[in-house]
């Protein structure tokens, strides 16, 4: 099983190398910083980016599926959800809701499609977007 500290460096890696590819895009002025008008941009990008989305989810994926079973566990998505927020987070249903044909785990094309949703919908009833854990004003279980 991965140590906390290489799981947090490898979607470390991959987020902020997202980040930057992302920022490189959106950087509207060329002066190496993002404003607020440069992230709104960013963001209503990304559902026009989904290979890039999609490579990240398979990225974290790996990162996440801690033994190598081409699979999420409850547990693995529990530590994603607690290394995301920094801190140990109660998470109720919510991997209940991820797990929408109730197999016990997350495989990777299941994750690939809620990690796209987790980026790219404005909707807070799909799935995807408690990929990281419960949505902000809407306590788990």
């Amino acid at each position: 099983m991965r140590a906390d500290g290489e799981l947090a460096a490898r979607v470390e890696d991959v987020l902020l190398g997202w980040w930057q590819h992302l920022s490189e895009a959106v950087d509207t002025d060329n002066d190496g910083r993002i404003d607020m008008d440069d992230l709104l941009a960013m963001v209503d990008r990304l559902p026009t980016m989904r290979d890039a989305v999609v490579a990240t989810a398979d990225t974290v994926f790996d990162a996440v599926d801690e033994n190598g079973d081409g699979r999420i566990s409850r547990n693995e998505h529990q530590r994603l959800v607690d290394l995301w927020h920094g801190q140990g987070v109660a998470t109720g249903d919510v991997f209940d809701r991820l797990d929408q044909d109730a197999d016990g785990h997350l495989s990777r094309a299941e994750f690939a499609a809620l990690w796209t949703q987790f980026w790219t919908s404005d909707d807070p009833a799909e799935p995807g977007n408690y990929v990281c854990g419960p949505v902000a004003g809407h306590s788990p279980r």
